[in-house]
Protein backbone atom coordinates (compact mmCIF):
# COMPACT_ATOMS: atom_id res chain seq x y z
CA UNK A 1 0.00 0.00 0.00
CA UNK A 2 1.11 3.60 -1.00
CA UNK A 3 1.61 6.32 1.37
CA UNK A 4 -1.21 8.19 -0.20
CA UNK A 5 -3.59 5.08 -0.12
CA UNK A 6 -2.30 4.72 3.51
CA UNK A 7 -3.76 7.93 4.21
CA UNK A 8 -7.28 7.79 2.28
CA UNK A 9 -7.96 4.92 4.20
CA UNK A 10 -7.26 5.66 7.78
CA UNK A 11 -8.91 9.71 7.14
CA UNK A 12 -12.74 10.60 7.95
CA UNK A 13 -14.55 13.44 6.65
CA UNK A 14 -17.30 15.24 9.28
CA UNK A 15 -19.31 17.79 7.60
CA UNK A 16 -20.35 20.31 10.34
CA UNK A 17 -23.24 23.14 10.26
CA UNK A 18 -23.07 26.22 10.18
CA UNK A 19 -24.92 28.95 8.46
CA UNK A 20 -22.40 30.75 4.88
CA UNK A 21 -21.88 28.95 2.26
CA UNK A 22 -18.58 27.11 1.49
CA UNK A 23 -17.79 26.23 -1.66
CA UNK A 24 -15.03 27.71 -1.89
CA UNK A 25 -13.82 24.54 0.28
CA UNK A 26 -14.37 21.78 -2.49
CA UNK A 27 -10.63 21.69 -3.90
CA UNK A 28 -9.08 21.18 -0.54
CA UNK A 29 -11.26 18.43 0.35
CA UNK A 30 -8.67 14.94 0.34
CA UNK A 31 -9.52 11.47 -0.44
CA UNK A 32 -11.29 9.72 2.65
CA UNK A 33 -12.41 6.41 3.65
CA UNK A 34 -15.09 7.75 6.06
CA UNK A 35 -17.15 10.61 5.02
CA UNK A 36 -19.51 11.43 7.82
CA UNK A 37 -22.26 14.48 8.11
CA UNK A 38 -23.08 16.12 11.00
CA UNK A 39 -27.37 16.98 11.19
CA UNK A 40 -27.09 19.96 8.65
CA UNK A 41 -23.85 19.05 7.62
CA UNK A 42 -25.64 16.99 4.81
CA UNK A 43 -26.82 19.55 3.32
CA UNK A 44 -23.23 21.23 3.01
CA UNK A 45 -21.71 17.75 1.74
CA UNK A 46 -24.53 17.14 -0.63
CA UNK A 47 -23.76 21.16 -1.60
CA UNK A 48 -19.72 19.92 -2.35
CA UNK A 49 -20.67 16.81 -4.14
CA UNK A 50 -20.00 14.35 -1.76
CA UNK A 51 -22.62 11.77 -0.71
CA UNK A 52 -21.66 10.94 3.04
CA UNK A 53 -21.78 7.46 4.32
CA UNK A 54 -23.70 8.20 7.59
CA UNK A 55 -25.30 10.81 9.11
CA UNK A 56 -25.24 11.51 12.76
CA UNK A 57 -27.48 13.77 14.88
CA UNK A 58 -30.82 14.55 15.53
CA UNK A 59 -31.60 15.87 12.24
CA UNK A 60 -33.14 18.79 13.40
CA UNK A 61 -31.96 21.44 11.07
CA UNK A 62 -30.97 19.15 7.87
CA UNK A 63 -33.38 20.66 4.65
CA UNK A 64 -36.34 18.47 3.72
CA UNK A 65 -34.51 17.96 0.57
CA UNK A 66 -31.29 16.91 1.86
CA UNK A 67 -33.13 14.43 3.58
CA UNK A 68 -35.13 13.35 0.86
CA UNK A 69 -31.98 12.60 -0.83
CA UNK A 70 -30.06 11.10 1.65
CA UNK A 71 -32.97 8.78 1.75
CA UNK A 72 -32.94 7.92 -1.92
CA UNK A 73 -29.39 7.11 -1.41
CA UNK A 74 -29.98 4.87 1.27
CA UNK A 75 -27.39 6.74 3.18
CA UNK A 76 -27.10 5.31 6.82
CA UNK A 77 -28.38 7.81 9.64
CA UNK A 78 -27.36 7.09 13.44
CA UNK A 79 -30.27 9.21 15.33
CA UNK A 80 -29.66 10.85 18.07
CA UNK A 81 -32.13 12.83 20.55
CA UNK A 82 -32.37 16.06 20.68
CA UNK A 83 -32.28 16.72 23.93
CA UNK A 84 -28.77 15.45 25.20
CA UNK A 85 -25.92 16.26 26.28
CA UNK A 86 -23.14 16.29 23.09
CA UNK A 87 -23.26 18.53 19.71
CA UNK A 88 -24.13 16.77 16.59
CA UNK A 89 -20.49 17.40 15.58
CA UNK A 90 -19.35 15.71 19.09
CA UNK A 91 -21.06 13.23 18.55
CA UNK A 92 -20.00 12.46 14.54
CA UNK A 93 -16.09 12.94 15.89
CA UNK A 94 -16.87 9.77 18.41
CA UNK A 95 -17.87 7.98 15.84
CA UNK A 96 -15.06 8.69 13.36
CA UNK A 97 -13.05 7.66 16.60
CA UNK A 98 -14.92 4.91 16.47
CA UNK A 99 -14.51 3.54 12.87
CA UNK A 100 -10.56 3.64 13.71
CA UNK A 101 -10.28 7.04 11.97
CA UNK A 102 -6.24 8.22 12.22
CA UNK A 103 -7.12 11.35 10.68
CA UNK A 104 -9.87 13.24 11.10
CA UNK A 105 -10.20 16.40 9.19
CA UNK A 106 -13.87 18.43 10.39
CA UNK A 107 -15.24 20.47 7.49
CA UNK A 108 -17.73 24.14 8.56
CA UNK A 109 -18.86 26.65 7.05
CA UNK A 110 -18.47 29.20 9.92
CA UNK A 111 -20.71 31.26 11.25
CA UNK A 112 -24.19 30.22 12.67
CA UNK A 113 -24.37 29.66 16.90
CA UNK A 114 -21.12 31.43 18.54
CA UNK A 115 -21.36 28.81 21.54
CA UNK A 116 -21.85 25.87 18.57
CA UNK A 117 -18.61 27.41 17.22
CA UNK A 118 -16.82 27.15 20.45
CA UNK A 119 -17.90 23.64 21.11
CA UNK A 120 -16.06 22.73 17.99
CA UNK A 121 -13.07 23.66 18.89
CA UNK A 122 -13.07 22.66 22.51
CA UNK A 123 -14.49 19.26 21.19
CA UNK A 124 -11.43 18.73 18.81
CA UNK A 125 -9.23 18.78 22.08
CA UNK A 126 -10.94 15.64 23.89
CA UNK A 127 -7.55 14.31 25.58
CA UNK A 128 -8.62 10.68 24.55
CA UNK A 129 -7.86 11.87 21.10
CA UNK A 130 -4.72 12.82 21.28
CA UNK A 131 -3.55 10.62 19.76
CA UNK A 132 -5.01 11.12 16.69
CA UNK A 133 -4.24 14.05 13.84
CA UNK A 134 -7.01 16.74 13.95
CA UNK A 135 -7.99 19.51 11.72
CA UNK A 136 -10.79 21.60 10.71
CA UNK A 137 -11.47 23.60 7.68
CA UNK A 138 -13.40 26.11 9.20
CA UNK A 139 -14.18 29.07 6.44
CA UNK A 140 -11.35 30.64 5.42
CA UNK A 141 -9.18 28.82 8.33
CA UNK A 142 -6.91 26.32 8.39
CA UNK A 143 -7.04 25.01 12.24
CA UNK A 144 -4.52 21.92 13.99
CA UNK A 145 -4.37 20.39 17.01
CA UNK A 146 -1.12 19.70 18.44
CA UNK A 147 -0.75 17.81 21.66
CA UNK A 148 2.72 17.45 23.02
CA UNK A 149 5.01 16.08 22.89
CA UNK A 150 4.61 16.24 18.93
CA UNK A 151 5.42 18.82 16.34
CA UNK A 152 3.52 19.91 13.29
CA UNK A 153 4.70 21.19 9.71
CA UNK A 154 2.70 23.74 7.73
CA UNK A 155 3.00 25.24 4.37
CA UNK A 156 1.59 28.81 3.06
CA UNK A 157 2.35 31.99 1.13
CA UNK A 158 5.32 34.25 2.58
CA UNK A 159 3.52 36.30 5.37
CA UNK A 160 0.45 34.89 5.12
CA UNK A 161 -0.75 34.48 8.89
CA UNK A 162 -0.33 31.82 11.89
CA UNK A 163 -2.00 31.86 15.19
CA UNK A 164 -0.83 29.93 18.25
CA UNK A 165 -3.64 29.22 21.26
CA UNK A 166 -2.89 27.21 24.13
CA UNK A 167 -5.85 25.09 24.91
CA UNK A 168 -6.71 22.93 28.00
CA UNK A 169 -4.33 24.71 30.21
CA UNK A 170 -0.76 25.98 29.78
CA UNK A 171 1.33 24.45 26.77
CA UNK A 172 4.69 23.88 27.53
CA UNK A 173 7.91 23.65 24.94
CA UNK A 174 6.89 26.27 22.42
CA UNK A 175 9.13 26.13 19.67
CA UNK A 176 8.50 27.68 16.26
CA UNK A 177 10.75 27.73 13.15
CA UNK A 178 10.41 29.95 9.79
CA UNK A 179 7.95 32.48 11.78
CA UNK A 180 8.43 36.12 12.00
CA UNK A 181 8.11 36.14 15.69
CA UNK A 182 10.10 32.64 17.17
CA UNK A 183 9.17 31.13 20.44
CA UNK A 184 12.03 28.78 21.63
CA UNK A 185 11.47 26.45 24.01
CA UNK A 186 8.79 28.79 25.79
CA UNK A 187 4.73 28.52 27.18
CA UNK A 188 1.57 29.89 26.64
CA UNK A 189 -1.35 30.54 28.66
CA UNK A 190 -4.92 30.59 27.57
CA UNK A 191 -6.00 33.59 28.57
CA UNK A 192 -2.88 35.55 26.71
CA UNK A 193 -2.73 36.37 23.55
CA UNK A 194 1.04 36.79 22.84
CA UNK A 195 0.97 33.52 20.11
CA UNK A 196 -1.79 35.59 17.88
CA UNK A 197 -0.85 37.22 14.15
CA UNK A 198 2.66 35.78 13.52
CA UNK A 199 3.57 35.18 10.23
CA UNK A 200 5.50 32.48 7.30
CA UNK A 201 8.62 34.23 7.43
CA UNK A 202 8.87 31.77 3.79
CA UNK A 203 6.47 28.95 2.28
CA UNK A 204 6.64 26.56 4.85
CA UNK A 205 6.89 26.55 8.78
CA UNK A 206 7.31 24.08 12.10
CA UNK A 207 5.67 23.91 15.45
CA UNK A 208 6.37 21.68 18.25
CA UNK A 209 5.10 21.54 21.65
CA UNK A 210 6.51 19.66 24.41
CA UNK A 211 3.42 19.44 26.35
CA UNK A 212 -0.05 20.47 26.88
CA UNK A 213 -2.44 21.54 23.65
CA UNK A 214 -2.01 24.14 21.09
CA UNK A 215 -4.67 25.53 18.51
CA UNK A 216 -2.48 26.29 15.31
CA UNK A 217 -4.53 28.56 12.87
CA UNK A 218 -3.87 29.65 9.57
CA UNK A 219 -6.67 32.46 9.11
CA UNK A 220 -6.20 33.24 5.86
CA UNK A 221 -5.31 29.58 4.47
CA UNK A 222 -8.63 29.29 2.01
CA UNK A 223 -9.00 32.58 0.71
CA UNK A 224 -9.67 33.79 -2.71
CA UNK A 225 -6.24 34.52 -3.29
CA UNK A 226 -4.96 30.83 -2.32
CA UNK A 227 -7.30 29.25 -4.64
CA UNK A 228 -5.96 31.28 -7.64
CA UNK A 229 -2.68 30.58 -7.29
Amino acid sequence: MNNETHIQNNTALIFAGGNAPLPHLSQFLPPAQWKIAADSGLDHALSLGVTPDVVVGDSDSVSDAALALARSLNIAFISAPTDKDFTDTELALSHAVDLGAHRIIVVSAGGGRFDHAHGLLTALFHPEWAHIHIEAFIDTAHVFVLHGPSSLQISGEKNSLVALHAMNGMAHGISTEGMRWQLNNESLAPWVSRGVSNELTGSTGEISVQSGALLVVQPEAFTQNTHES
